[in-house]
């Protein structure tokens, strides 16, 4: 998934950094971090939801009894893939390991924890501006 490019805020790996030179521009920059964290909290979440099907997979030792539940599993497995086509980009459609999903979602965190803190700190420039 691309993120939406921003005026104010640049992200570099996982550290956030905001220029800005006016109260105005510092309102928007409150604007563009709130939508960047959305941004990346929507990501996460489709990123748990990866890594909850892959696991899922994975702990299966078991097949289904019975030609009802083979079929019921069949239909799921097609709505799965219908979704995921429609979510994720070929990269991230490929098969990856819960390990490395894993990492991206340790790294995302560490990024929305930052916007958390650049957030933070222009509110309170604000304040003290008044």
């Amino acid at each position: 998934m691309r993120l939406a490019s921003t005026r104010f805020t640049s992200i570099d790996g996982t550290a956030v950094a905001v220029t800005v030179t006016s109260a105005e521009e510092a309102k928007a920059a409150l604007k563009e971090l709130r939508h960047k964290k959305r941004e990346l909290k929507f990501l996460r979440s489709a990123l748990v939801r990866r890594q909850k099907t892959l696991r899922a997979k994975q702990g299966k030792g078991r097949r289904a009894n019975s030609l009802f539940w083979k079929l019921i599993a069949g239909v799921g497995s097609v709505f799965s893939w219908v979704i995921d086509l429609l979510t994720l980009s070929r990269a991230e459609r490929r098969a990856r390991n819960p390990s490395e999903i894993d990492k991206e979602l340790r790294r995302t965190d560490e990024i929305l924890h930052n916007i958390e803190g650049c957030i933070l700190q222009i509110e309170g420039k604000l304040l003290a501006q008044g």
